[in-house]
């Protein structure tokens, strides 16, 4: 499907089509429930919106929009009963006139799902860590391993996803293997065990120096990046699995660095963002306390009055009522943990509350959960076996329910990535023959 978009703003104007896009995908429109009407909206920055319709297979026009005026695209499709099950979301800031060709493509799909958008990454990086840079690419560098199409590769190389064009960009070397990113509009900071290096988009970068006078880059190297409201990241090393560790690296809106140290040493702890709270880190110690928060703002973590807590491998979440809640991971004797809640803001005799019913099947380490709304969270990690393959599951708390939402190609040592348009997306690893997975796949919530 195609649209044609006008310049307003010129004598002549130039024509561009918007080009609904499925990528790998063939029964995007036509799986039961099948799409009847699509309805397409872009949105200036300003807030105008210019919007059409059609079917599949249809064109559409959407008249004279400003060839220079940032804007954003939206794709919903319906079916006969007015049920939305496709669906599709550009990046914000698409300048029409600055698109090299007249073709401007916008990725659609089945919600709920995994999808394959165009093309395929240049290599796939396995348990390597993943960020958003420049608030268009999707980038992935380091891990264990790195393949492409001609076989293993230097796992420096930087491998890129293009939210805009929806293709794969890469890069040379990076200046080291990186174990954790920290994604910024110009630029990362790539963190090793080594060191860290701060990269800027033109590929130039110098060696970042570790801001206290003990301590070092490997304690939290691998460790998860949470991102603040203020725009502040922190690499947490208590998240990673192995050696211990109280430390947290703090990266503020200018690059500046600092450490903010746990009250206890963890391994496999679980962190995330709580409104209102602050940086909450649960679970991963026998003896300290089952969570700590760093408030809004603060210098120091303080630990919360609940019993100490050993589940290793968890995520933690903020469901839509402000509780958080405790999802994977694997408990003392290695079995699937139950997913539990409880409130981050509690301060004395708190306790966790297992959800009955809504443990996942399968344990799952490196976990990552992401809000959907309501109470609602979606899940995704590795199987705590040793194919350590990936498993997404979506889990409704007040069900409660699990369901299990399949990847389209099976792999093991894939990157899961926030991407700025609202979708999940899924990078790199290893198929199950062994061959790198050089597909993206993406999720948009249903």
């Amino acid at each position: 499907m195609a649209a044609l978009l006008g310049s307003g703003c010129s004598e002549e104007p130039i024509e561009r089509t918007l080009q609904i896009v499925t990528g790998h995908e063939t029964d995007t429109f036509s799986a039961s429930p099948a799409v009847t009407k699509i309805r397409i909206e872009a949105r200036t920055a300003t807030g105008t919106t210019f919007a059409a319709e059609t079917t599949p297979g249809g064109a559409f026009d959407l008249g004279e929009v400003p060839e220079d005026e940032p804007l954003g695209v939206e794709v919903t499709g319906t079916t006969a009963e007015g049920a939305t099950v496709v669906r599709g979301r550009s990046l914000t800031g698409i300048v029409p006139g600055a698109f090299a060709t007249v073709d401007i493509p916008v990725f659609v799909q089945r919600v709920g799902t995994w999808a394959r958008p165009p093309g395929e990454l240049a290599r796939a990086h396995v348990d390597a860590p993943g960020a958003v840079l420049g608030e268009r690419f999707l980038v992935t560098t380091g891990g264990s391993a790195a393949a492409g199409a001609d076989g293993a590769a230097d796992v420096r190389l930087g491998d890129f996803y293009d939210l805009l064009g929806w293709g794969p960009a890469v890069t040379s070397a990076m200046p080291r293997e990186a174990r954790s990113i920290v994604g910024r509009i110009g630029g990362m900071l790539l963190v090793g065990d080594a060191g860290a290096s701060a990269v800027d988009t033109s590929g130039a970068s110098y060696e970042v120096a570790w801001p206290e006078s003990a301590g070092s880059f490997a304690e939290v190297a691998g460790g998860l990046v949470v991102e603040s409201p203020s725009g502040t990241s922190f690499v947490v090393g208590a998240t990673r699995a192995g050696a211990a560790t109280e430390e947290v690296l703090a990266v503020d809106t200018s690059g500046a660095l600092s450490v903010r140290k746990l009250s206890a040493a963890r391994t496999g702890a679980a962190a995330a963002w709580a409104p209102g709270v602050g940086l909450v880190v649960a679970g991963g110690s026998a003896t300290a306390a089952g969570f700590e928060v760093l408030p809004e703002n603060g210098t120091a973590f303080v630990a919360r009055d609940m019993p100490a807590d050993v589940t290793e491998g968890a995520a933690a979440v903020v469901a839509g009522d402000g509780k958080m809640a405790l999802v994977g991971g694997i408990d003392a004797g290695g079995a699937p943990a139950a997913t539990r809640r409880w409130s981050a803001s509690c301060t004395s005799g708190c306790t966790m509350e297992e959800v009955a019913g809504a443990t996942l099947p399968v344990g799952l380490t490196r976990t990552q959960a992401f809000s959907l709304g309501g109470s609602r969270v979606f899940v995704v990690g590795h199987e705590a076996t040793a194919q350590k393959l990936v498993r997404a599951f979506v889990i409704d708390l007040s069900g409660p329910v699990v369901e299990e939402r399949p990847l389209r190609e099976p792999r093991s040592g894939a990157t899961v990535v926030a991407a700025p348009n609202g979708t999940l997306v899924l990078l790199g690893g290893a198929l199950e023959d062994g061959s790198p997975a050089r597909r993206v796949e993406t999720f948009f919530p249903d």
